[in-house]
């Protein structure tokens, strides 16, 4: 059990500090742009950023699900599969939840950035992934529903009931 609830730390924690990295990237970026000298580290994310910022968010709610499981698994270990099987879906509602939480003001600056109001109903409904060489656009599931401009305010309720219902799930569902 032990052993079990350190890999996921240690892995989580390894995800932390790539994430660290990755922050470290996109200050260097921020600080190369217009420079008058070639970064040919950095050339292909001060091109487009999201080559960063994807890996970005995968490893750090990756950090957020391991945290969060190996914390379930300490408090409640079991070796049965439906149990297991909650704690899983638990770790994936927390992360996921305190993702779209952030998303409204996520976005909101994004937008101010882009000279758009930082509620903007016709702002792109789409996300790109990008990383390694794989760079498509999806659309967002909170768009499929509509939750743009001032509805994107709601995705922080619904981050908060994903968390509690992952919490719950997690914590007191036995």
């Amino acid at each position: 059990m032990i052993i079990e609830i350190c890999i996921y730390v240690f892995i989580a924690l390894i995800l932390s500090s790539i994430r660290r990295i990755i922050s470290g990237m996109k200050n260097g970026c921020f600080y190369a742009k217009g420079n008058p000298w070639a970064v040919p580290q950095l050339d292909k994310y001060i091109k487009n950023l999201h080559f960063l910022e994807s890996p970005a968010w995968y490893v750090q709610y990756g950090a957020v699900f391991l945290f969060y499981f190996a914390l379930l698994r300490a408090t409640n270990y079991t070796t049965e599969f439906i149990p297991i099987l909650i704690q899983l879906l638990s770790g994936y509602l927390v992360a996921m939840g305190s993702s779209a939480m952030a998303s409204y003001h996520f976005q909101g600056y994004i937008n101010v950035g882009s000279n758009l109001p930082f509620e903007d109903s016709h702002e792109d409904k789409k996300s790109e992934f990008a990383i390694g060489k794989i760079d498509i656009w999806w659309t967002r599931p909170s768009e499929w529903l509509g939750f743009v401009g001032k509805k994107k305010r709601w995705n922080i309720l619904g981050g908060l009931i994903m968390i509690a219902i992952g919490m719950y799930l997690g914590l007191i569902y036995k």
